[in-house]
Order: C-alpha cells, then structure tokens, then sequence
C-alpha cells in the first residue's frame, strides 16, 4: 500500500507539486489527451488548429465574456485544445515526472460528503439516514481493502454500512474507477450501479487479477437513486467513455443545504456530448442550483488537494468548494460549454 501523506513537509511537497501540474494544466498541452480503449476523448483538436480556427477563437472570446473577471482563470483553464487535464495527463503533456502516488488524508468536504482517495483518483463517500452511498471504487480489490476501508473508518465512517456504489466509467482493460467493486459488493453487500453503455465494455475484457463487479441496476440519464433522507440524481455525460455518468448530490455545510455535481469526466468531443451536457447543466443542475463541481480524479476542475488540505487545517472556516454560488455556478457551466463548442469548431464539427 502507498505510504499516506502526513506532516507539514510532505503537504508542502505535493503543494509544489500540485502548482507544476496546475501551470501545465493551463497551457492545455495535447500530449495527455487521456483517450482509454472505448472512450471518445482522443477527438481533440491540435493547439494550431485551435488558435487558427477563427470560428473557435470568437467562442472563445465569448467564453470569456461570460467569464468576466471574475471566472476568467477558469474560462482560461477550459478554453484550450485539450480541455482540463487530469493532474497526471498534464504533467505527461508537460513533459514532467509523474506525481508518486500516495493516499489522501480521508477530509469532511460538506456534513454528509467525504473525500477518500489517493493522489491519482478517488471516491465520494456520501452519507445519509440509512446508509452511505459511494462513488467510484478506485483501482483494485487491494485498494479497496487498504485505502477506502481504513480511511473511512479513520473519518469516523463504518465501511459495513456502504449500502449503493455508483461507478461513475469505465474503460476497457483498465480499472482505475471499477476495480474495487466487487469486493465491496462482496464484503458489504452493496448494490453497484454503472451505465449499460460502459458495463457492456468493460465486463467482456475485465483482467484475470482484477475481476469487477457485475452491476445490480443500470444506470440511467435523470435516474433518481434514494437512501435514508438523501436522493441522488445521476445524468449521463457521455463523451469520455459511453456511459460516463454525474451525480448531483444535495450536500449539506453546517445544515444548511446546498447542491453539488459529481463529474465523472469532463470531455465533450462531439456535438452530440456537448448537447447531452447543455441538457445536463440546463435541465438538472440549474434548477437544482448547484454551485460546486467535483470529480473523480482530484486536480482536474480545481486545485483540490489545497482546498482539502483548507479544510483539514480550518474545519469551521469557509467551504473552498462553496466559492461560487448558483448564479456563479451556472456562468461556470455556461463557460464550459462554450469552450466544447470552440474546440469542436476547431476541428470541424
């Protein structure tokens, strides 16, 4: 098992870090594109196409007048060739030495929402009146037993009471979402759901030593998933892989009630992606006045290994993650959007 993260040395080191992977992030380099077997994401176009595109370049500007001032960083960080990055893919698009891998310290991001993971992906653990639903497993039976069973019960969580595990993707031959399921479902009895469009993918060429989780219920676009006095709803954000889905979950700080969006992915490489997102984000989210974004693979919307460690450090200070409000919020989505639309311009479509 890798070696947790403690003291103030180690936090300062993966802080630099971060900043590197965050500044590479930003030039939008095309050499971490991210593209798995079964996923759409290798459709990006190149940084020349992109800054000589002139239709591409007018969304862009109108990215940026959405953005203002005040969301110009994050009309910055979505208005390149590739999009965001996960950390790894931009140090990989930079040229850079990847991040050593190394468990999280388990952190309680709103009252029922906690953040338990390692530096390269993660899972959403949410807790409600009768049980706690998961997002993702992570990347193997070994690090479900040694990374989200002891972090959860170091932050107070009984693994025994994992009652739904939501996979956001999957890809196949690999399984860096998928590969703790099954012994999850296993151990605790916990019902997975997964998209049929990605299961159907990944279940035929699953690995001998990493065996997944055969889904109890399909997840679909709208679906609404109720445990105890919580109620998820899952959209399909289809673009990374098939079936990539979100999740809006209504979270709570300090009792009072906000809404957050669980992006399994963020890459919208054909009209038909970016429409099913518009829809998501205009249907789902805005009337359900969300105001924060998260995903599945920490750095990858914001840099979240310094919002977590802010909240570690100053528990009863303000949510990092609750900078936006819904108005914000819905000006961040409509950025998002308009970058997809620049980059499919670029190439075309």
């Amino acid at each position: 098992m890798s070696k947790r993260i403690f003291g103030m040395v180690a936090a300062v080191c993966v802080a630099a870090v971060i900043q590197v992977g965050l500044a590479a992030q930003g030039r939008g380099g095309r050499g971490g594109r991210g593209a798995a077997a079964g996923g759409d994401d290798e459709a990006v176009p190149t940084e020349k196409q992109f800054a000589e595109s002139a239709e591409a370049q007018r969304l862009v500007a109108e990215a940026m007048k959405i953005a203002g001032s005040d969301l110009a960083p994050q009309a910055k960080m979505f208005c390149t060739a590739t999009g965001p990055l996960r950390l790894a893919l931009a140090r990989q698009a930079a040229g850079l030495p990847p991040v050593p891998n190394a468990t999280i310290e388990p952190t309680r991001v709103f009252d029922n929402m906690y953040f338990i993971g390692m530096t390269s992906q993660n899972t959403w653990a949410i807790t409600t009146s009768a049980g706690i639903i998961l997002i993702d497993t992570m990347n193997s039976a070994d690090e479900a037993r040694d990374v989200i069973v002891p972090s959860m019960q170091k932050a107070g969580l009984d693994p025994a009471q994992i009652k739904y595990i939501v996979i956001s993707h999957g890809h196949p031959g690999q399984s860096d979402h998928t590969g703790g399921a099954l012994y999850l479902q296993k151990t605790y009895g916990a019902k997975v759901l997964m998209n049929p469009a990605d299961s159907s993918l990944v279940l035929p060429t699953q690995r001998p030593d990493r065996p997944l989780a055969t889904p109890d219920m399909a997840a679909a676009d709208g679906q609404k998933l109720t445990l105890g006095d919580t109620t998820l709803t899952l959209v399909h954000i289809p673009g990374h892989t098939p079936g990539t889905m979100g999740v809006i979950v209504p979270v709570k700080q300090r009792g009072t009630p906000h809404a957050v969006i669980v992006l399994g992915a963020s890459q919208m490489p054909t009209r038909a992606s970016l429409q099913q997102f518009e829809h998501v984000f205009n249907d789902f989210a805005k009337p359900q006045k969300v105001e924060a974004a998260v995903n599945m693979h920490a750095q990858g919307l914001q840099d979240d290994f310094a919002q977590l460690e802010t909240l570690r450090k100053n528990p009863n200070g303000p949510n990092p993650y609750l900078q936006y409000g819904p108005e914000r919020f819905s000006r961040w989505m409509d950025i998002m959007l308009e970058c997809g639309r620049a980059r499919l311009a670029a190439m075309g479509r």
